[in-house]
């Protein structure tokens, strides 16, 4: 038998103790492990033993969304043990193929439990190979990846499946749908980007209202998360909270452009949006078609932006809760554009504080010395590096598909942060 085979059956062993007697300590399962591992195998049954023990809480949330008809504590002790340490070695042993782990789990499977064990674990353990493991980044510096970018699911031009070939045409190799408050567009995107050779990473854009620094009003700040679980579901229900007050948000601007003389329905600009999430842009395009102004920048100059008069404040979501919902969805919580923040370094504290993980450095109004600042910034608090052009489309004609991105060693970075927690 080889010693990694052996090492795995030692390490399950010891794992099924540690589930069938809960007092046993750490110290006590390695000696069980030193008792009975040959030296050449001993090392690696330690491993494996100490890091899922240490990572149990992100194996099983994992394991427990993956096996949606099978609740963790109803498994068959065996089975779930053996889904640890596959997953284990799937995600954090990159010396060992994830096939490998798989195939080793089933095998487990065959000689420690019951006739269906080697299907369902199988089961299983393909999902998450799926989901977590076949499109892993690989850190090529000359590959980009464009991590900030929206379509018609909220509020951009291009339709999520198109999204791809667009990227593919502009040079990039992965591209972030960040569409506010919605995933809608997440699937059609993915689909699309297999005929493309194009990575879709799952993300979303958040807003979140902070006091100003001077104290006169509210600051907006922008988080995208990226690497979001699309099937977590506070993640999934808070963002359906957040389009229904979207959508009350435009009625509420359009009775207030109508006591300005100006003729918008609401229910037209819901009707016209089509997508999803609705938002400020749809008016703005609404205002345009009706000759009211002659761009979509020059209805916020005059009409929407904050502090104009139809301007509608959103429905709250702190910038500190913005973070934290992306993170429990799995995802790393980017700041966006932080450069054209006023005061910026006024929010890092709290932001830190819930676990903010990048700031979105290259973006196209960020200058060359902004770009420097915010690099500095992100070495001083062990932040990540995140970039994107925030493509809409039509909504912002100035701007094009990868005029800014990252490569594929900071989206990496950026995938393997989010493993981390899953």
């Amino acid at each position: 038998m080889r010693k990694e085979t052996q090492a795995r059956e030692l390490a399950l062993q010891a794992l099924y103790q540690r589930d069938v007697v809960s007092n046993r300590t750490l110290e006590e399962l390695i000696c069980f492990c030193e008792r009975r591992a040959p030296a050449d195998v001993l090392p690696l049954a330690d491993r494996l033993v100490r890091g899922c023990i240490e990572r149990q809480e992100t194996l099983d949330k994992l394991i427990r969304r993956t096996a949606q008809n099978w609740k963790l504590e109803r498994m068959a002790v065996s089975d779930r043990n053996i889904l640890r340490l596959a997953v284990y070695e799937m995600l954090f042993r990159p010396d060992t193929p994830a096939k490998v782990a798989i195939n080793e789990a089933i095998e487990l499977a065959k000689r420690y439990s019951t006739e269906g064990s080697p299907t369902f674990v199988n089961g299983v353990l393909d999902k998450i190979y799926n989901s977590h493991i076949a499109n892993r980044i690989k850190p090529d510096p000359q590959a980009r990846a464009d991590l900030h970018v929206h379509s018609t699911a909220s509020d951009g031009s291009v339709a999520p499946e198109d999204l791809p070939a667009l990227a593919a045409r502009a040079g990039l190799s992965a591209l972030a749908l960040t569409d506010h408050d919605t995933l809608q567009g997440m699937r059609a995107a993915q689909k699309a980007a297999a005929d493309h050779g194009v990575t879709v990473v799952p993300g979303v854009e958040l807003t979140g209202y902070a006091r100003s620094a001077h104290g006169d009003g509210e600051v907006e700040l922008h988080v995208v998360g990226l690497y979001v679980d699309m099937e977590d579901d506070a993640l999934a229900g808070r963002l359906e909270e957040l389009r229904a007050a979207r959508a009350e948000r435009v009625l509420q601007i359009a009775e207030r452009l109508r006591e300005l003389g100006k003729d918008i329905s609401g229910e037209g600009v819901l009707a016209r949006a089509g997508g999803e999430s609705v938002g400020r842009v749809h008016v703005a395009q609404e205002l345009v078609k009706r000759g009211v102004c002659r761009s979509v920048g020059e209805a916020f100059e005059n009409y929407l932006g904050a502090g104009c008069p139809a301007y509608v404040p959103k429905q709250h979501l702190t910038p500190a809760e913005a973070v934290k919902l992306v993170r429990a969805a799995g995802g790393c919580a980017v700041l966006s554009h932080p450069g054209l923040l006023q005061d910026m370094e006024m929010f890092l504290p709290e932001l830190l504080e819930a676990g903010l993980d990048a700031l979105e450095v290259h973006y196209p109004r960020h200058s060359p010395d902004a770009e420097k600042e915010l690099m500095d910034l992100a070495a001083m608090y062990d932040l990540l590096v995140s970039g994107g052009s925030d493509y809409h489309g039509d909504a912002k004609p100035d701007i094009h598909l990868g005029q800014e991105a990252v490569s594929f060693v900071e989206l990496h970075k950026l995938e393997q942060r989010a493993l981390a927690r899953v």
